[in-house]
Formats: structure tokens, C-alpha cells, sequence
């Protein structure tokens, strides 16, 4: 998924909630020009555009953004 919102500091592995009620998911952040692309270790239900993602390192917010496309990462072909 990607997301539109900022990386407050410079992180590989995050752990992401991206839905309220749901369990963060650890994941590989990926710095884009107007954002960030995550790369979860495990699927996350019902993730749809314009929701917040937010990433922790530990305790911390290390960035947010909202979800601007959800699904699995498109491969080229």
C-alpha cells in the first residue's frame, strides 16, 4: 500500500496500524516522493484509500500519511 503523509525520521522497519480496532503489523517502509510505500509482513482486512497509516518505532510515531492505494505491491512485468 502507499500512503500520502511524511517519514518525520529515516526508518526500514516500522511497525503500522493502519485501522483502528485492528493489531499493529510490522512492516518495510519505503520512502516515495509524496510519501511512503508499506510493505506489510502480514495482511491487514479492509484497508481502504483515505484511511490513516501510522508508524511506530516502539513507542514513537516515526511518520503517518493516508492511505492512497491499497492491495498487494504491483510486480512488473
Amino acid at each position: 500500500m502507499t500512503a500520502r503523509g511524511r517519514l518525520y525520521v529515516h526508518v526500514e522497519r516500522v511497525t503500522a496500524k493502519v485501522r483502528y480496532r485492528s493489531p499493529a503489523v510490522d512492516a518495510t517502509v519505503v520512502p516515495t516522493a509524496r510519501g511512503f510505500r508499506l510493505d506489510l509482513d502480514e495482511p491487514a482486512y479492509g484497508v481502504a484509500v483515505g484511511q490513516a497509516a501510522v508508524l511506530y518505532e516502539g513507542d514513537c510515531v516515526v511518520g503517518a500519511g493516508l492511505v492512497s492505494t491499497s492491495g498487494p505491491p504491483k510486480i512488473p512485468r
